[in-house]
């Protein structure tokens, strides 16, 4: 089975935008019951969607202020699943404590979701067993596929502990899903199966449209480019639209992918071509880690 990389943070607007542009392109798309919206019910039945999974809003309710979270609850999330799992190819457990010392408590919230006749990845936060080895532990009771979450694993000599994770799951049997994370030269150059993606608007929010720049050395070809429309933007980023090296090639990737010239990115409609020019960045992303793992001789 290929890469899938899942588009998170998602909505219908969007959706029907860029599928108006590349009405045969891949999408596939994780929803949140942390942020579960009026968008939801029609995205369920999109025949424009290729893939659904779902997350349980454990990241929300983890970082998010009170208000925000006060509705995402464990008999919540279960009632939620109950009512639509048959559309979501992976449903994530509800991992509510992100520490190293959590793993007690989101099993016990998995069995009770289990109990209730719904399949969930579980979600390991301890990549090396410094606490407790969770992968041994859901490699035992063979779960299918087995997600890397939120994690100082993933922050601190993140490539080695990511691969000592992946190669365990893998060997074991299972396949793996990298939460949160879309780096190619980690997602192409190791053996996962399954990643999710929430760059693309948060790139089209502080004026950015990436894109894959060919011309580029390394693993990572991945260019930002700066629209000179946010506030001290120029000294976030030094390489705006304006100065960019790779202006002319960036204006032809637009408009053949896309048909997008710059002032669309610049006009009256400038934040849904930034967004739909970022959803089509990881479109083609997924196809490229899916490539890479031919080269690199993985069976994902």
């Amino acid at each position: 089975m290929p890469h899938i990389m899942y588009l998170s943070s998602f909505t219908e607007t969007v959706l029907n935008a860029y599928k108006d542009k590349r009405p045969d392109s891949e999408v596939n798309v994780l929803l949140s019951f942390g942020t579960k919206s009026g968008d939801y019910p029609n995205m369920r039945k999109s025949p424009k969607i290729n893939s659904m999974a779902l997350d349980s809003g454990a990241f929300t309710k983890n970082f998010a202020n009170a208000a925000a979270t006060e509705n995402i609850t464990l008999d919540g999330f279960i009632a939620y699943c109950k009512w639509i799992k048959d559309r979501f190819e992976l449903i994530f457990n509800y991992d509510e404590n992100f520490n190293l010392g959590g793993f007690e408590t989101n099993t016990r919230n998995m069995m009770k979701i289990e109990a209730a006749g719904i399949s969930v990845v579980p979600v390991v936060h301890d990549y090396i067993g410094q606490v407790f080895n969770e992968i041994d532990f859901y490699l035992r009771k063979k779960y299918p596929i087995i997600a890397l979450g939120s994690s100082v694993h993933k922050k601190s000599n993140r490539f080695n502990n990511i691969k000592t994770a992946v190669d365990k799951i893998v060997s074991g049997g299972s396949k793996v899903h990298l939460l949160g994370l879309t780096s190619p030269d980690i997602l192409g150059v190791l053996p996962i199966h399954y990643s999710d993606a929430t760059s693309w608007t948060q790139e089209g929010m502080f004026g950015n449209v990436i894109w894959w720049n060919p011309y580029k050395n390394g693993i990572n070809k991945t260019d930002r480019v700066r629209f000179l429309d946010r506030e001290n933007s120029d000294k976030i980023h030094s390489e705006h639209i304006e100065n960019y090296p790779y202006r002319k090639y960036f204006e032809k990737y637009l408009w053949d992918e896309l048909q997008l010239e710059i002032l669309d990115i610049y006009g009256h409609e400038k934040n849904r071509n930034r967004q739909i020019a970022n959803v089509h960045h990881f479109v083609k992303l997924q196809d490229i880690v899916r490539q890479m793992h031919i080269k690199n001789g993985f069976d994902v």
